[in-house]
């Protein structure tokens, strides 16, 4: 392999500069200029089209769900004197009055802070709202909306305490899931019955949002025993689950269902997945032969089998993030069974005020065991594999679950990222070859910084303001390295800086390559 001389002395790749630039560091903000080495091309971004097609709807009275078409960085959205940036071409504003027509304005931003043309749309949230939506569902829905959001009797949490929270939703809040898993176990069961107008012998309903791109939220209708066990990433026997990702809906069924051949229309959806900071809701409809998913009342996914078991015990799971609003089940009238479920990894004293205990052992091949335990049992050994349920008056308050408290809101972003690819499609962790350019990708998540800077080996060798029309937004640069003005060694490190608005620290991405 042809080896080129240090330029200098200096190990690592070195930027060779024919005119030097000077590329100042002590910008202050908002005053970023743009600067760029020789032998560095940045590749020009497209002007902000406009956006398009604008569409409204309202899954609360007080509150509407914008969307529109467009493939811009980001979006800025006004209305009511306020404004918020968003990273899909759709957005949820709360807190409106239901009477009062709302004008909202929504321009595409490019990477640099372009702002395109105003789209407009003017929507009345009382007009578009279908206070019928939870018509057939059994009693109230939950509202996830404070400390004590997470009531005992009803709920079973799996998950961090420190991760969840309430975060700000119009002049209320909602749960705030930050952790890579958590699980929600109903204690509320399903039991299915005659079939509705719909025809639905059942049916659960959740409004959700996602965090970030990698959101994922499963809504599993589990047999016996299988709400007793923890969650894991194997589908239960005779399970049934609505998958929903920022890619969209499917119907998961275990195999050994009864396949059934029903066929159903799926409905005109331009989306049918999360978006971040948006909610939608998802209905999973239980047909006597099909499984059915609906967002926001549209047929999104269905999977042709019967579920055979009559009752079935709802648990939501949310990785990656998310936000979680209301839900509802649909039915035969169940009451709630507070049930706790205490893993026997010690030994545990089965409590006094118990209607009914059960020892539950998962075994090998999906096989569960469940013993009765005398109310008189006392103290039960530690086993392994073995939890002890305790069953409680309907009227009973089990044990506490997680307080919850406030949180900032916002849209969850990740940090930035650097990648690295020669035009002849040579990538990282190989050498790049020693002739021709190499294309540097700068990919921003983040919103309200005012400009980035690229070092090489400790080198500034671009200096570009993103804020050119007001914050700037998640966003993709380019940027052209030419070989010629580069001189090889065993590694080389790039280094980009997201400088933010406010001036203070910037946000750090660094890769290492090698040019052969």
């Amino acid at each position: 392999m042809d080896r080129r001389t240090l330029a200098g002395g200096l190990g690592g790749l070195a930027l060779v500069v024919a005119a030097v630039v000077a590329l100042r560091s002590g910008d202050a903000p908002g005053t970023l200029k743009k600067e760029v080495a020789d032998g560095v091309e940045v590749v020009a971004l497209q002007e902000p089209m406009k956006p398009a097609n604008p569409r409204a709807q309202a899954l609360d009275a007080d509150a509407l769900q914008i969307a529109w078409n467009g493939s811009a960085s980001a979006y800025e959205v006004r209305w009511n004197g306020n404004e918020q940036l968003v990273p899909t071409p759709e957005v949820e504003l709360p807190g409106l009055d239901p009477e009062q027509e709302t004008q909202v304005e929504i321009r595409a931003v490019s990477a640099i802070g372009k702002r395109s043309e105003p789209l407009k749309i003017a929507a009345k949230p009382k007009d578009l709202y279908n206070g019928k939506w939870d018509d057939q569902l059994v009693g109230r829905p939950d509202k996830f909306g404070g400390p004590e959001a997470l009531d005992p009797r009803k709920w079973r949490v799996e998950a961090d305490p420190d991760c969840l929270g309430l975060r700000p939703f119009g002049p209320g809040r909602r749960i705030d899931v930050d952790c890579p898993m958590a699980a929600f176990q109903s204690n509320t069961p399903i039991r299915f019955g005659m079939p509705a107008n719909d025809g639905a012998t059942g049916r659960a309903i959740i409004s959700v949002a996602g965090a970030v791109e990698s959101s994922h939220v499963r809504l599993t209708l589990l047999p016996d025993p299988w709400q007793y066990l923890p969650e894991t990433e194997a589908q239960p026997r005779g399970a049934v689950s609505l998958d929903i990702t920022t890619q969209g809906t499917r119907i998961v069924a275990d195999p050994a269902l009864p396949r059934t051949g029903k066929q159903v229309t799926l409905g005109d959806a331009p989306m049918t997945g999360l978006v971040a900071g948006v909610r939608h809701r998802w209905e999973m409809r239980v047909l006597p032969d099909a499984v059915v998913a609906l967002r926001d009342g549209v047929v999104v996914a269905y999977e042709p089998v019967a579920i055979t078991e009559r009752v079935v015990h709802p648990r939501i799971r949310i990785d990656g993030g998310g936000f979680l609003d209301t839900f509802g089940v649909g039915g035969v009238p169940e009451r709630v069974v507070p049930t706790e479920v205490v893993p026997l990894d010690q030994d545990v004293e089965v409590p006094r005020d118990v209607v009914a205990a059960k020892l539950v052992k998962a075994g090998q091949d999906d096989q569960v065991t469940i013993t009765d335990v005398p109310l008189d049992a006392g103290r039960i050994a530690a086993q392994e594999q073995a939890r002890l349920v305790v069953i409680r008056k309907p009227e009973s308050r089990p044990g506490a679950l997680p307080r919850l408290v406030d949180r900032p809101g916002g849209i969850k972003t990740g940090g930035p990222r650097l990648h690295v690819m020669h035009e002849d499609g040579a990538k990282p962790p190989q050498p790049l070859p020693g002739k021709g350019r190499v294309l540097v990708t700068a990919e921003l998540n983040d919103v309200g910084h005012r400009g980035i800077e690229l070092e090489l080996d400790g080198k500034r060798i671009v200096a570009l303001p993103t804020n050119e029309q007001g914050p700037g937004v998640p966003g993709r640069h380019e940027f052209w390295l030419d070989t010629s003005k580069l001189v090889s060694a065993a590694h080389a490190r790039l280094k980009l800086s997201v400088l933010p608005a406010d001036g203070g620290e910037p946000v750090i991405a660094e890769t290492v390559f090698e040019l052969g």
